[in-house]
């Protein structure tokens, strides 16, 4: 009998001034063994979260894909689910965007029933409204994320995808804390001055056009946020400290620009070399705030959501 294999990659969005709009694909990996059964779920969980994490139907794996199933009347009978997951939870880093990307893909092998591009955006949209993680979650890459409604038929994403350029690496710094998103959100004002409106559009078009044109020596200019870090940084010990660092890039030979994760915790720094030095320096800002916190390198992942077949 052969499984099916669904790898999702983790992601970090915002990327500084593109506040719920652009997301990159970073190489720690949700992955689901999937098996399936006459009857009954059990979900076998091992790696970040294993001891936290639900293994009944309330996992939100298994939820999204009962859940599309109910929607498009196809049944699912069971399955066996074997999850590894590399992503720290509630970190800033798109655990759940994985998690639902993975529930999609789950009910397409229990049921055989594949979804277009924009169903799977469609329905991850019913879950949560971070389309700047779920689209980095299913196609790999640096994305551009656009929630659109689809003519009265509900919403989906538009999306641009783009090769991440190998000269920019990543350095990811993911304090010992936890940050809710819904949390986070609630913290952001509900109205924004004009300057700060266009100082964000005009950092976010910045972005791509640093990306574009390789001018990497401007992305510390590309990760200065009006609309949600310093609003988000007040709550999260620390983070006002190591993000500082954007504005001190010449102090860290490597070091091109650094930004907030998500809603946080996670600070991801963009370097050319030196990781360990610019890895420890974040980290040591943690820690004078009283705050453990540990680092890491990562690749970008440039493919996105992989299902293979998988010998049994």
């Amino acid at each position: 009998m052969t499984k099916t294999e669904i790898r999702i990659p983790a992601s970090t969005s915002n990327l500084g001034a593109s506040f719920d709009a652009c997301g990159l694909a970073l190489s720690l990996f949700l992955t689901v063994t999937v098996e399936k059964r006459t009857s009954g779920f059990d979900l076998i969980p091992s790696g970040e979260g294993e001891e936290t994490v639900p293994r009944d139907e309330s996992n939100l794996i298994l939820r999204v894909a009962r859940s599309v199933s109910d929607l498009r009347g196809n049944k699912i009978e069971g399955a066996r689910l074997h999850v590894n997951n590399q992503i720290p939870l509630a970190r800033g880093l798109g655990s759940s965007s994985a998690a639902i990307i993975a529930g999609l893909s789950v009910y397409e092998r229990l049921t055989g029933d594949e979804l277009s591009e924009e169903e799977l955006f469609s329905y991850a949209l019913r879950f949560e409204d971070h389309g700047d993680n779920l689209a980095p979650s299913l196609l790999g890459g640096l994305v551009v994320a656009c929630v659109v409604d689809r003519m009265g038929q509900g919403r989906s994403l538009t999306t641009v995808k783009r090769e991440w350029p190998a000269d920019v690496k990543v350095v990811l710094c993911i304090p010992e804390y936890e940050m809710d998103t819904v949390q986070m959100r609630s913290v952001l004002p509900r109205e924004v001055t004009l300057a700060d409106a266009v100082s964000n559009i005009q950092r976010a078009a910045l972005l791509q056009a640093v990306i574009s044109e390789q001018r990497f020596d401007l992305l510390s200019e590309a990760m200065r946020d009006r609309l949600h870090q310093p609003h988000r940084a007040a709550h999260c010990p620390g983070m006002t400290e190591v993000l500082r660092m954007n504005e001190q890039t010449g102090d860290y030979p490597g070091l091109l620009g650094l930004a907030m994760s998500g809603a946080g915790s996670t600070v991801i720094a963009f370097a050319s070399e030196n990781f360990e030095s610019i890895g420890v320096e974040m980290a040591n800002r943690f820690l004078e705030q009283k705050v453990t916190a540990r680092w890491m390198d990562v690749a970008i992942d440039n493919r996105g959501r992989v299902v293979r077949e998988i010998a049994g």
